[in-house]
């Protein structure tokens, strides 16, 4: 299972849910799949550049 995260500087990770998030990042979505996560990442992406 995984978690997204965003760091300080608004980048995006997958990270794995058992391992103890990174300071300052945050939890954004997740605990879910590795599809999901993926998903989600790709819908912020793809939102922010069409924001762009």
């Amino acid at each position: 299972m995984f978690l997204v995260l965003v760091s300080p500087a608004g980048r995006c990770s997958v990270w794995p849910a058992a391992l103890p998030v990174p300071a300052g990042w945050q939890v954004v979505h997740g605990v879910a799949a590795l599809q999901s996560c993926a998903d989600y990442v790709a819908a912020v992406r793809g939102g922010l550049r069409t924001a762009a």
